[in-house]
């Protein structure tokens, strides 16, 4: 079988975002925090120079394509005049396809920016893309970037445990599917300060309501730790070792599994360009 052609790299056109919007949604899927993007939403959120991004409509080089026989697999927007930044270059979005490669893509759109960004006068260039990006890792490795502390604060507080739920009510059935404890049935009652829910685990499939007479699982979540734990920014083990989380039921372990398959950890991205 003959080899793929090398990928080109080009400068963004009008009607590419299209293509890069379905490659933003795939790879911010994975991820908590990037509200999904329409290409005309993604288009409109360059169009005009910002503190959070570049304009495409006066420099297209500040996205750059990865491109074989026409498919674009892959792209990179990099800031090259970031607000507060005199020297510096921003990539900000780095998106490629889940396919064989995908290193090699991330790694030339890297350099392509590291050259763009000397040739622009910039001494450095930043990555703010998700730190814990497991496909981007070993690629910053190989050129040499080191990560710095967080120097910013993420603060939220839940107001309405049974509505947030709800919310992600499709989210918790699709987890259940996936893991192991997808047979499992019954209900979990989630107590937090004043506020208390319940998932109703049957057939695979989770329900929401505000109550419910019996449980076989009673969480009661700490209020500091009830964010960490619906968005997935600490695992259910972490935060009951820390006493964060108390469960009273039959089976410690089995409910510390079945929690752990609803509140998953995941990896947190917020893309600059949705910064506010």
């Amino acid at each position: 079988m003959a080899e793929a052609p090398e990928f080109k790299l080009r400068t963004f056109r009008e009607g590419d975002e299209h293509a890069l919007a379905h490659l933003f949604n795939a790879t911010a899927a994975g991820f908590m925090g990037p509200i999904r993007v329409t290409a005309k939403s993604w288009r409109e959120q360059y169009r005009r120079r910002s503190w959070t991004g570049p304009s495409l409509t006066e420099d297209r080089s500040s996205c750059r394509i990865a491109e074989r026989r026409g498919r674009i697999l892959g792209y990179a927007v990099t800031d090259y005049q970031p607000q507060w930044m005199d020297e510096a270059a921003v990539v900000q979005e780095l998106c490629v396809v889940e396919e064989d490669g995908a290193e090699e893509l991330m790694e030339a759109l890297l350099s392509d920016a590291e050259e763009r960004a000397l040739s622009k006068g910039r001494s450095y260039v930043l990555l703010y893309l998700s730190a814990e990006d497991g496909r981007l890792e070993p690629v910053k490795d190989r050129l040499g970037y080191h990560e710095e502390e967080e120097s910013g604060v993420f603060m939220a507080s839940v107001l309405d445990l049974p509505h947030f739920l709800e919310e992600i009510e499709p989210a918790l059935t699709a987890r259940l599917e996936e893991s192991r404890m997808g047979e499992w049935q019954g209900a979990v009652r989630m107590i937090c300060g004043e506020q208390s829910a319940a998932l109703v685990c049957r057939e695979g499939k989770v329900r929401v309501t505000a109550r419910v007479s019996r449980a076989k699982i009673t969480a009661k979540v700490q209020e500091a730790a009830l964010p960490l734990l619906l968005l997935g920014r600490q695992s259910v083990g972490e935060l009951y070792i820390q006493d964060l989380i108390a469960v009273r039921t039959s089976d410690k372990m089995e409910a510390l599994r079945l929690l752990d398959a609803l509140f998953p950890r995941i990896p947190l991205f917020l893309p600059r360009a949705q910064w506010w």
